[in-house]
C-alpha cells in the first residue's frame, strides 16, 4: 500500500507538471514591459522546500472585509458641481436692461399722449385781415370838453392847417397800423402818407397835417388800406 500511494503521488505530480508546462505554452507571451511584478512569497513559504505533500495542501484565501467593496473610494467621492453657466449669466443683465428701456419708452409715449390730449386747444388768433371800417368822414374841430361828437365837414377854408377825419372800426381794430394816403387833384398828387393805429374804442379821430403847413386849395381824397387791401375812403375840399 505505501508503494502504491507513493506511485500515485508521483504520477499526480508528473501530471501537474505537464499541465503547467502546457498552460505556459498556450498562454500569450509575456513581455517585460507589461508583465506585472510577481507578488512576494508568503512568510510561511520562505525557506520551505517543495514537496508533493506541500503542493497538495489547500491554499488559504484572504478574508475580504464585508464593509470594503471594490470601487468604494470612487462611490464615496462627492459628485463634482456642474460648470458655471457663464454665457447665461452674461445674458441676464443685458435682457434686464433691454426690457427696462422698452418699458421706459412705452411709459414716455403714453404720458406724451395723455398730456397732449389733456392740453387745452388754443383758438387761432383772429387774423388782422378782418379789420373793417364802418365809417370815414372829415369832421370839424369840436370844442374842448364839449362832450359831443363833431359834425361832418367836407369843405374847409383856405390856409387850413389841420383836417380831422373820424374812423369808425367797430372796436375790432387796434391790432396793427393802417395806412392812410391823402392825394390832391387829377392827376393825383400825394400829400400825406402815414401809418396810424386805430383805437380799441371803435372811434378814432386822426388829424391830417400837410408837410407844407397849410392845405392848398383843391379837391382831396383820403384812402385807408391794410396790407394792400382797401378798407375805406372819403373826400374833402379846401377853397
Amino acid at each position: 500500500m505505501p508503494d502504491q500511494r507513493a506511485l500515485l503521488l508521483g504520477r499526480l505530480a508528473s501530471a501537474i507538471d505537464g499541465v503547467a508546462d502546457v498552460a505556459s505554452r498556450l498562454g500569450p507571451p509575456a513581455t517585460q514591459a507589461k508583465a506585472p511584478a510577481p507578488p512576494p512569497p508568503p512568510l510561511e513559504s520562505v525557506g520551505r522546500p517543495w514537496t508533493l505533500a506541500a503542493a497538495m495542501e489547500p491554499v488559504a484565501s484572504p478574508i475580504v472585509e464585508s464593509g470594503a467593496q471594490p470601487g468604494g473610494s470612487l462611490l464615496s467621492r462627492p459628485p463634482e458641481p456642474p460648470p458655471p453657466l457663464e454665457h447665461h449669466r452674461s445674458r441676464i443683465p443685458l435682457a434686464v436692461i433691454g426690457s427696462s428701456f422698452l418699458v421706459l419708452v412705452l411709459i414716455a409715449a403714453i404720458a406724451g399722449r395723455l398730456i397732449g390730449a389733456g392740453a387745452p386747444v388754443q383758438a387761432p388768433a383772429r387774423p388782422t385781415q378782418q379789420i373793417s371800417l364802418t365809417g370815414i368822414r372829415p369832421v370839424a374841430s369840436a370844442p374842448a370838453g364839449a362832450g359831443t361828437l363833431p359834425a361832418t365837414q367836407v369843405s374847409f377854408p383856405a390856409r387850413t392847417s389841420v383836417v380831422d377825419i373820424e374812423v369808425n372800426s367797430g372796436g375790432a381794430a387796434g391790432q396793427a397800423p393802417v395806412h392812410i394816403v391823402v392825394t390832391l387833384g387829377q392827376p393825383e398828387q400825394t400829400v400825406i402818407q402815414n401809418d396810424y393805429v386805430l383805437s380799441q374804442s371803435g372811434a378814432t379821430v386822426i388829424p391830417l397835417t400837410p408837410p407844407g403847413g397849410n392845405f392848398a386849395p383843391g379837391e382831396y381824397e383820403v384812402t385807408i388800406t391794410y396790407k394792400g387791401a382797401l378798407l375805406g375812403s372819403t373826400a374833402f375840399a379846401v377853397h
